[in-house]
């Protein structure tokens, strides 16, 4: 007799592999493999250095247990300014490994794959965060990807010794790894979309950007982040970096090599902790992050944006309604942000990311300030969400779609959309402020896709469901997961009407969303004289994308 149950291991290129059963929201099974490694540790030598293919391994790897996550200060801790000592940091510098979930289904093949890039501000996140039982409800392969973050990600003396860039070589590393493996565990190599949210998007764009990913994948999907936002692309990480090797006993003058070295020999806890001493304002300034460097971006992201130069596929991109309540939600949970604001002025261009190119980076900033709040008056809590939703995120969103859909080839689509629906669950129910209790926060959206994890212990908060239980949310889940699943299938979201509705294209002269909720409807763009203001502000950004329009 023939056992038809499909097999729980699989042969990578590396060695084999055994995972384990488990079951969608809705009951149906799928294997899951954790901590499939992708590249060598690391770690010694490897610190610091492109990411190098895993080794082969003999016999079978256990597959079962979730793998620890990329050195790091995770990011609740960090949002809510606490400051953690180097021995305290979570995590492991042994991290690029990745999970991979299939349905279970014998003898299926070619489904479309799906790789995640996790969000938290370049420095934290990791890949069991991020649960695969609602997207598994979905004949679709999830791959769900570790890289490094912070100072081991994205240090850099801008130079051919320490290049920086390290987390997004790793991700093009595990997109190689989909490209070779893929197939047996049931994933069709040519059908693949990369997704991310927040640092995830802008690394999502910065692989359609750069040559060295090109052909890896044929779909993205950008949420909340791309890589022509205020906190995309690494200001002076030079100086940042030789600064933090000085605190550590490395000296620069020394020659980059020598530099490394001695980086090399540091402690890794001493090292990843050390970004933390940089913050001047809440998470502002944040230093240590992707880099234009001639190689794996060729040029400023704005550039390559305006001319065209990027891979020619099908996008979906989005943002949520109160993108700043990212910033404002801390900002209101803790007093000594606001006073330090008012007692301070010279902190203001932080709190806007103000402004790159700027040649008076305060008059910028306070001609924002001016533009939605008449002055200083941060205790307006709508408009001062409003203004950092439209300055982080939604102009810069905007921008990336507008320009991509001008760009792309005939016959690649793309998509937007923006989620306004407040569900029972939100990230902002862990702040202790009531102010925006209805605002539908940045990582809102992930509810929907994924069930969620922590890295660290979370107090749980009375009346507080761990999952989606309302018939509204539940509903809306079922609507973003199919409409996320049939991109990665079909290149367009709703091919058919069995939602209720058509998601219609985006393009260059019209800029129409979805207005993401459990009962999705078309709207035009509502944002043109938003982004005609943001336009006229001297940032480099805007001499690069609309100079005519700039007003010094």
């Amino acid at each position: 007799m023939y056992n038809l149950s499909p097999p729980t291991e699989v042969m990578t290129a590396s060695g084999r592999i055994v995972g384990t059963l488990e079951k969608s929201t809705k009951g149906k099974t799928f294997i899951s493999f954790h901590g499939i490694p992708y590249a060598q540790p690391p770690v010694g030598p490897l610190r610091l250095r492109d990411p190098v293919k895993a080794t082969p391994w003999d016999g079978v790897r256990n597959g079962t247990i979730p793998p620890p996550p990329c050195l790091q200060v995770p990011f609740s801790l960090a949002v809510m300014g606490v400051k953690l000592p180097a021995g305290q940091l979570v995590g492991s510098e042994d991290c690029l490994f990745l999970n991979v979930f299939t349905p279970r289904t014998f003898g299926m093949k070619g489904l479309p794959v799906m790789v995640f890039f996790h969000g938290g501000a370049f420095f934290a996140g990791g890949a069991s965060e991020y649960k695969p039982y609602a997207l598994l409800n979905h004949d679709v392969v999830l791959v769900v990807v570790q890289y490094r973050l912070g100072v081991l990600g994205f240090l850099s003396t801008e130079d051919d010794v320490l290049p920086g860039n390290y987390g997004l070589k790793d991700q093009t590393l595990a997109l190689q790894w989909v490209q070779e493996n893929i197939r047996n565990f049931g994933g069709d190599p040519k059908r693949v979309t990369i997704f991310g949210q927040s640092a995830g998007g802008t690394f999502v764009h910065y692989h359609i950007m750069s040559p060295k990913s090109e052909g890896l994948f044929q779909r993205a999907i950008m949420q909340s982040g791309t890589s022509v936002n205020p906190f995309s692309v690494a200001v002076g990480l030079r100086q940042a970096t030789l600064t933090l090797g000085a605190s550590l006993g490395c000296q620069g003058d020394a020659g980059s090599e020598e530099f490394l070295r001695c980086l090399q020999r540091t402690d890794a806890q001493d090292l990843a902790a050390g970004f933390q001493n940089f913050f001047a304002w809440f998470l502002s300034p944040l230093f240590f992050l992707p880099r234009v460097d001639g190689d794996f971006m060729p040029e400023d992201p704005n550039v390559l944006l305006r001319e065209g130069r990027h891979q020619h596929v099908d996008l979906m991109s989005g943002v949520t309604a109160h993108e700043g309540a990212f910033g404002t939600k801390p900002l209101y949970s803790r007093p000594e942000l606001v006073t330090s604001l008012l007692e301070n002025p010279s902190l203001l261009p932080l709190s806007v990311l103000c402004c790159v190119g700027a040649e008076d980076p305060m008059a910028t900033t306070l001609r924002i300030y001016q533009h939605y709040l008449g002055g200083l008056n941060i205790n307006d809590t709508e408009r001062v969400t409003e203004m950092m939703s439209n300055r982080l995120f939604k102009v810069s969103q905007d921008l990336a779609t507008q320009y991509h859909s001008k760009n792309v080839s005939p016959g690649k689509k793309t998509f937007s959309y923006e989620l306004t629906h407040r569900g029972q669950l939100s990230v902002g129910d862990y702040f202790e402020t009531p102010v925006g209790k209805h605002w539908v926060m940045h990582s809102d959206d992930l509810f929907y896709l994924f069930q969620r994890d922590s890295l660290v212990p979370i107090p749980k908060i009375p009346g507080r469901p761990d999952d989606l239980v309302r018939e509204d949310d539940l509903r809306l889940r079922d609507i973003m997961t199919t409409m996320w699943t049939n991109f990665a299938a079909y290149g367009d979201p709703t091919p058919d009407l069995s939602l209720g509705f058509k998601w219609e294209e985006a393009t260059e002269n019209d800029l129409k969303h979805l207005d993401l909720t459990p009962n999705p409807v078309m709207m035009g763009d509502q944002r043109k004289e938003v982004r005609r203001f943001h336009a006229s502000l001297p940032t480099s950004q805007n001499y690069i994308l609309n100079p005519e329009l700039v007003t010094p």
